[in-house]
């Protein structure tokens, strides 16, 4: 599956995230390098592992990243993975497009300060998709961690 069905951006320092595995995931970063790999073209530098979620946090520029758990419980937060809880559209800072069926997740995300607009999904979700697989690139201003 996609990283987004456990883990999406909802804030500029914040993710929601299936918590059975926030501390599991592991990242590796990769950034061209000095060194040409024959062809012509600069050769690819390697790190890691390291936990993804470290790596996510230098890769945005933020000390840290807040975690939004989904759902309240370790049985509420697998059934809302996966029904999506995880995979939300971030419209803008702290604004997000998330299914409605995702209640206990929608709370969370609330009690963190970030505006949910619930959207129905009974057919869009059947097909294992969320808002954010469902939607393309938008252009817009960037957004600074303050």
């Amino acid at each position: 599956m996609h990283l987004d069905t456990i883990c999406t951006m909802v804030d500029v320092d914040a993710v929601v995230m299936y918590p059975a595995v926030a501390d599991t995931l592991v990242a590796w970063t990769v950034t061209a390098g000095d060194e040409p790999d024959g062809s012509g073209a600069p050769g690819l530098r390697i790190a890691g592992p390291e936990p993804f979620l470290t790596a996510a946090a230098k890769a945005m520029r933020v000390d840290t990243l807040r975690i939004i758990d989904t759902g309240l419980d370790p049985v509420t937060a697998e059934r809302e993975q996966w029904d999506d809880g995880n995979n939300t559209l971030a419209l803008a800072p702290r604004l997000c497009v998330a299914y409605e069926r995702n209640v206990e997740t929608n709370a969370q995300l609330e009690r963190a300060g970030i505006e949910v607009i619930r959207i129905p999904g009974s057919e869009l979700g059947s097909g294992r998709g969320g808002p954010r697989c469902m939607s393309c690139p938008v252009a817009r201003a960037p957004v600074s961690a303050v």
